[in-house]
């Protein structure tokens, strides 16, 4: 019985040894990844953008952030409003025009 026990603590003496090892393998594994991370987030940090595109984004952020949709929609109707105002001046004026020659005729 002792040689049965003996056995048995043995089998989870290398049980708890190969646990061992699988953790140590990962816990490297999980220190090389945060290297690796920490190595690329310095680089990305110290790396700048090309400079043309520099302006053309800080641009493009700025109209953005200004213009939302519904302000776009609202200036676009305001215009259409604007462009049937000018064009019922323009009409009206030169039917004023029209009808002033119409009575300097005579007619």
């Amino acid at each position: 019985m002792s040689r049965n026990t003996r056995s048995m603590e043995e089998l989870e003496l290398a049980k708890i040894r190969e646990t061992e090892l699988q953790l140590l393998k990962r816990e490297r594994e999980s220190a090389e990844i945060r290297e690796r991370i920490a190595r690329e987030r310095r680089e990305s940090d110290v790396t700048m953008p090309p400079l043309e595109g520099i302006q053309d984004r800080k641009d493009r952020i700025q109209h953005e952030q200004s213009f939302s949709r519904g302000e776009v929609v609202n200036i676009l109707r305001t215009q259409n409003r604007s462009l049937m105002l000018l064009l019922l001046l323009v009409t009206a004026t030169c039917t004023l025009v029209w009808w002033g020659f119409t009575l300097m005729q005579g007619g």
